[in-house]
């Protein structure tokens, strides 16, 4: 049976739950992935913020309904401020299709997955993809990227 680990990437991007939300837009931006893991200063995952919650966030409207500027809304309000928690998990032995069924479940299309733990990895719904066309042998060059464990 074939499980997360293979197909996880890993090491995992994670955020401080002391960032700024333009700090994790950042990383985001330049890790090109659509979630961040939210570790406390001794590393325990302690929620998770998306792309779509910071844009929630920022394009939230004040009381009177008018838009807050986003310099004044955002800039810094820390990710301890907006992440979702408690965050739906994974370990690096859960079968692939029971992560599958969890992000069916929850309707969430990312894992972080823990190992004694502590973040490892994440388990994505692009990762599951990515892992059906490798099995059906019809990836085009440079569709899959290297499987953490070190497969092409």
């Amino acid at each position: 049976m074939e499980t997360v680990k293979v197909w996880m990437s890993s090491p995992a991007v994670v955020a401080r739950d002391t960032e700024t939300l333009p700090r994790a837009r950042e990383m985001l931006a330049a890790e090109g992935i659509r979630r961040l893991p939210v570790v406390n200063t001794t590393g325990d995952l302690v929620g998770i913020v998306t792309e779509g919650d910071i844009n929630r966030v920022s394009d939230s409207p004040n009381s009177d309904g008018h838009a807050y500027n986003l310099y004044y809304r955002i800039h810094d309000l820390p990710l301890r401020e907006v992440m979702r928690r408690p965050v739906i998990t994974v370990t690096p032995d859960t079968p692939l299709h029971e992560a599958a069924h969890l992000m069916l479940a929850w309707r969430i299309t990312g894992l972080p997955v823990l190992e004694h733990g502590h973040i490892t990895g994440v388990i994505t719904v692009s990762d599951m993809l990515r892992r059906i066309i490798w099995d059906a042998g019809d990836a085009a060059p440079g569709l899959l990227r290297e499987r953490s464990t070190g497969l092409n």
